[in-house]
């Protein structure tokens, strides 16, 4: 269970990072050659976009520092769950639900709703090693989760 619950809180600290603009405790976070997809990244936005594909920190560290990202900051909130959590070793499988939210004309408004996998590493600590985030709705998030479900039971 002590595991489960730093692997947990890894997920839910970089949330928090990228919401006040730490970049580098949201760096910290992943495995340095971590790999990052999100899906229509530009959700709630002004349209959808081609999938984001991430790989490593330096990467990560330039799509947390862009402006698309920045412009967020200090209004947005990432959160995440509910999640289910499957260690294995020095390697567990997380999947779960996210949401982004921007406060605009001082209301909260759900920018994006996505259903995520993200693969953990044990290496000294519990780190992202990758995240995939489709956006509900997406036919690729629905066979992502059909995928995935039963690996769980």
């Amino acid at each position: 269970m002590a595991a489960d619950l730093a692997i947990r809180n890894v997920i839910g600290l970089y949330g928090l990072a990228a919401d006040c603009g730490d970049i580098d405790t949201a760096l910290a976070c992943h495995c340095k050659d971590a790999v990052y997809v999100v899906s229509s990244p530009r959700a709630g936005r002004d349209g959808d976009a081609e999938d984001l594909h991430l790989i490593g920190h330096q990467a990560i560290r330039d799509m947390l520092s862009s402006d698309m990202h920045q412009s967020l900051l200090p209004k947005c909130a990432h959160t995440v769950g509910p999640l289910v959590v499957k260690v294995d070793g020095d390697s567990a499988e997380v999947l779960g639900y996210s949401r982004v939210y921007n406060k605009i004309d001082d209301k909260p408004v759900l920018m994006r709703l996505a259903f995520n996998k993200w693969d953990m590493r044990f290496d000294g600590s519990w780190k992202i090693a990758r995240r995939e985030s489709r956006v509900l709705g997406e036919e690729n998030a629905q066979e992502m989760l059909k995928a995935s479900v039963g690996a769980f039971v």
